[in-house]
């Protein structure tokens, strides 16, 4: 399975769109996650949290087939320089939706998987992308480390990564880790 067919599908169980870069970028490292597939997508790490190359390559190609859009679209704010704020938002074309749809019944195992996974991630709470690049900060730290990490280490970890995050921030993540049963080499603070 290639991270273009991965991300097809993702989008495809996800109901055909995901708002936001970031969001798409986190969505696809927890499906990738809770379906077995992470190390084939290319997560490396970034200045938002783990992100692969693989998966904007893959929604890129999407875009220039025809099979996805992107819309950018302005989230009413500015930032402290004064610039307007922006999303893109991506969503699977008509055409998209239909060869995802073929691509599903040729790989019913990991449709079912991402179904169930898009399920999963639903249960455990709709996170903003912010929230939802520190939950995925946090399990990558976890990952990295290969052995129980203390609650309270994992902000200094973050720091050597260039991540600047709080203790709740972390706390939090780590909530919403333990909602997919991510977070078993935690050590409680």
């Amino acid at each position: 399975m290639t991270p273009y067919d991965f991300v097809q599908l993702a989008l495809h169980a996800a109901g055909g769109k995901i708002q936001g870069r970031t969001k798409l970028q986190k969505t696809v490292y927890f499906l990738g996650l809770v379906t077995g597939h992470l190390d084939d997508l290319g997560y490396q790490a970034h200045h938002y949290g783990p992100y692969s190359a693989d998966v904007a390559d893959a929604v890129s190609t999407l875009e220039a087939i025809g099979f996805a859009s992107s819309a950018v679209a302005s989230v009413g704010s500015v930032d402290p320089q004064g610039f307007e704020i922006r999303r893109t938002d991506y969503a699977l074309t008509e055409e998209g939706v239909r060869a995802a749809e073929r691509k599903a019944r040729s790989h019913p195992d990991l449709y079912g998987k991402l179904q169930a996974g898009v399920d999963q991630l639903r249960r455990a709470g709709d996170l903003d992308y912010v929230r939802l690049s520190i939950a995925a900060k946090a399990y990558f730290l976890l990952r990295q480390r290969k052995a129980p990490v203390a609650e309270q280490e994992l902000p200094h970890l973050a720091r050597s990564f260039g991540w600047a995050v709080s203790e709740q921030q972390i706390r939090d993540g780590l909530d919403y880790l333990r909602q997919l049963n991510l977070a078993e080499r935690v050590v409680p603070a």
